[in-house]
């Protein structure tokens, strides 16, 4: 390929891989196009040309290359030609690690450990040697030192000698680990209305534990989660350790600012399921000056009416998130007109990946079926749930599943209109099946015993964005009169493959199934077939979808946002 300029021209003969390279950075590519070249700068860059050459290509391994240069004055265009034989990569040969500092007298078990360290190097003897791999490979070496207990090492030499007899190299590197770090007491600044339990009891990190930088990114993360800042910075102070009053302690600086007291906002939407939404909230991240998080929400949509209220404490020390919740709500649907009023407590515990909680609640409900009777009921139940996530990503998963299971019942008949028991399982698993093409899978599985004492809440319908797609909102269920209510039983299941054909853009294709009944001999399952788009937002994964519900013979529109769980 020829380089265009006016008077000066390039040509370059080589293997593809290293053509590129030197048209990007060899330097007569890079100044020929300079207003102030002249023949004579022209001729001088000319002449340190091959040397040029040979050192780039050096960087890809190629230490005993042949260049072949010619020029050339074509009316008044001066032309410089290379021709580049690169001849074999040298290969890497004998390697050297050698660690000094604590790690060479530290506990077998202790981490990391010298024989990890071998494990991890990246250069194995044989492969193909290039200074990006040279220097990628101690960067990821000097990490797994920097990241747990020794975050004050450093790379005390390195050195790479090629033999061009052999065509290999030999590579050594001497990394000082320096002290082992502990974690010492924490520093925090920034408060102003939230008491420092805020703060500590949100802290995995004990003092005199081996430093450890996931420990420091899992207590910011946890602060940031929590609600309370607005920013929030954790850091340790390594650097300074050896020379503070206690060798080799890090301490902890917590920097917070913190979020507004009172947040109000205003929202408008659409959903697929239940119609136009205005929304308005208000949070109170202080109320009673006790570090309590009030959040209230008031949802109006076409189909649905919802007024919630939840109360958070602040996490205990023995991380535990305590909270008590109100909520009222109308919905109409399939038939069913039905008001619901809950007031609640619960209690959460564990980590984002494994979570885990019980409540109770005392529920109020009245239903109107169209064509059929009214009915009320009340129940105080009881639940459990377990929610673990295991994915890439929390808001644009490509690889891993979410599992949903909870247990709500009401024991005793004394505070309900009589004992039931419901199981709910829900999960979806995410599976790359190449680099741009994407395998999603869902299923829901629920059974209620004491389905005559069941609030309708606690019942199953299907159909819907999340659900099965090609059916309206909660129209899969047991036939009442002109309505559709719930059952004892729901099996769903959705497989879906998205190509995505760019970064962030996407087609999917989908097979969505199920149903919900009264018995196991009635739960005969209905089939959605669609085709949609996707987007990855900074919200997480947006779809829209067209589906066709096979047992009603019609198409639908189906939008949703997020990954539900």
């Amino acid at each position: 390929m020829q380089a265009e300029s006016a008077h000066y021209q390039v040509e370059i003969t080589a293997p593809p891989p290293l053509k590129d390279l030197l048209q990007k950075h060899l330097d007569m590519v890079k100044w020929r196009d300079n207003p102030r070249m002249n023949p004579a700068e022209w001729q001088r860059l000319f002449s340190q040309a091959p040397q040029n050459i040979k050192d780039l290509i050096a960087t890809e391994g190629y230490f005993a290359a042949k260049i072949s240069p010619t020029f050339e004055n074509q009316n008044g265009v001066y032309v410089a030609k290379f021709v580049v034989e690169a001849g074999a990569p040298v290969l890497v040969g004998d390697v050297s690690l050698k660690f000094t500092g604590d790690i060479a007298t530290q506990a077998a078990d202790a981490k990391p450990s010298i024989e990890k360290l071998h494990e991890v190097w990246l250069l194995k003897k044989g492969e193909p040697f290039r200074q990006e791999d040279w220097n990628q490979a101690k960067r990821k070496l000097l990490t797994e030192f920097l990241v747990e207990r020794y975050p004050n090492a450093s790379i005390s030499s390195s050195k790479a000698e090629v033999n061009l007899e052999t065509q290999t190299v030999a590579l050594s590197i001497e990394i000082n680990s320096g002290s082992a770090i502990r974690f010492g007491d924490t520093t925090i600044v920034g408060l102003k209305r939230y008491k420092p339990g805020v703060v500590e009891n949100l802290n995995p990190i004990k003092a005199g534990r081996i430093y450890n930088q996931s420990d420091l990114l899992t207590f910011q993360t946890r602060l940031q989660e929590s609600g309370y800042f607005q920013s929030v910075e954790v850091t340790a102070d390594t650097l300074n350790s050896s020379n503070s009053a206690e060798p080799n302690i890090a301490p902890i600086k917590v920097t917070v600012i913190e979020n507004r007291s009172i947040k109000m906002g205003i929202g408008a939407g659409y959903s697929t399921n239940t119609g136009p939404r205005l929304q308005l909230s208000v949070d109170d991240l202080n109320l009673f000056n006790m570090g309590w998080r009030l959040s209230s929400n008031l949802k109006l949509e076409q189909d649905a009416q919802v007024l919630t209220s939840e109360i958070h404490l602040p996490t205990t020390k023995a991380g535990y998130r305590d909270s008590l919740n109100g909520n009222v709500s109308h919905t109409l649907v399939e038939g069913l007109d039905s008001t619901v009023t809950q007031v609640g407590v619960k209690r959460a515990w564990g980590d984002r990946k494994r979570e885990q909680y019980v409540n109770a609640n005392l529920l109020t409900e009245s239903t109107k079926v169209d064509g059929a009777g009214n009915e009320s009921t009340y129940a105080a139940t009881l639940g459990y749930g377990i929610i673990l996530r295991h994915t890439d990503n929390d808001l644009n998963p490509t690889r891993g599943y979410l599992l949903n299971v909870q247990f709500t019942g009401a024991p005793t008949t004394s505070t309900a209109n009589g004992s039931f028991l419901q199981s709910h399982v829900k999960t979806q698993a995410y599976y790359p099946i190449t680099s741009s093409t994407q395998l999603i899978a869902r299923a829901e599985i629920g059974l209620v015993n004491g389905k005559n004492s069941a609030p309708e809440l606690y019942l199953f319908r299907a159909g819907g964005d999340q659900s099965v797609r090609g059916y309206a909102y909660q129209s899969l269920g047991v036939t009442e009169g002109d309505a559709t209510v719930g059952g004892r039983y729901i099996a769903t299941g959705s497989v879906e493959v998205v190509q995505w054909l760019t970064s962030q853009w996407g087609a999917a294709v989908f097979v969505d199934a199920g149903n919900a009944a009264n018995t196991l001999q009635d739960l005969s399952p209905v089939y959605g077939y669609g085709v949609g788009a996707r987007w990855k937002s900074p919200l997480g994964p947006i779809g829209a979808d067209i589906a066709y519900g096979e047992a009603t013979g019609e198409y639908r529109f189906h939008f949703n946002i997020g990954v539900a769980f």
